[in-house]
């Protein structure tokens, strides 16, 4: 009974910590395996503990994917504060988050936000998922915005713009490879490059070229 009690009690350090270490491993198994192909099985295996042990810290295995995803989340909206800065343009706002949100999701947490589909997740969860990287989506616009109205982005429709950029450097937390040949930051200084070229305001513009996707 003493023991009974015990698991009943407010979760402390110790468990955060074990949670931390379990949450890790479901991100390394559902990376490596794919979140379909992997079990409860693969990640008690990956953390070297019983099946049943996993249910201390989480009911299901979408469970464990959404909170992953939920760990990169709460780390991207981090870098969302750290891109706020009032002295710098929207464009160069714009560079600073996706320099950085590269970074977070090519880490395991960060591949699980990015590789998790709303399917996969139920509908309570699904909900709370659509919901932050739509909330995500709208910040990333609104620097765009900002950049439009500062004359450092060509006006351009911003709902576009914001959904190729999220979709090039998704890319990223599929086939980006830490033992590769070229580091991350030289390639998302190419991404930015190709990207940011189509969108800067060029000085024969004056910071304001018509759109042709209707804005």
């Amino acid at each position: 009974m003493a023991g009974r009690g015990r698991l009943k009690a407010a979760p402390g350090p110790r468990y955060e910590q074990r949670k931390l270490e379990v949450l890790r491993a479901a991100a390394r198994t559902f990376n490596r395996l794919g979140y379909h192909a992997a079990t409860l099985d693969h990640v008690a295996e990956e953390l070297g503990v019983t099946k049943p042990a996993l249910y201390y810290y989480a009911r299901s295995k979408d469970e464990l994917l959404f909170t992953c995803g939920q760990m990169a989340a709460e780390a991207l909206r981090g870098v969302l504060e750290d891109a706020d800065d009032a002295d710098l343009s929207g464009l160069d706002r714009l560079v600073r988050f996706f320099r950085i949100y590269a970074e977070v999701i090519c880490q395991d947490f960060g591949r699980c936000l990015v590789l998790t589909e709303p399917r996969d997740l139920a509908p309570p969860l699904r909900q709370e998922h659509v919901g932050g990287r739509r909330a995500l989506n709208l910040s990333v616009r609104a620097m765009i915005g900002d950049g439009i109205g500062d004359g450092s982005i060509r006006r351009c429709d911003t709902r576009a713009v914001a959904i190729a950029l999220f979709d090039a450097f998704n890319g990223l937390g599929r086939w980006y490879d830490a033992e590769g040949a070229a580091p991350l930051q030289v390639i998302v200084d190419e991404y930015l490059a190709f990207v940011l070229h189509g969108i800067a305001a060029r000085a024969d513009d004056g910071g304001a070229v018509g759109s042709r996707m209707g804005t």
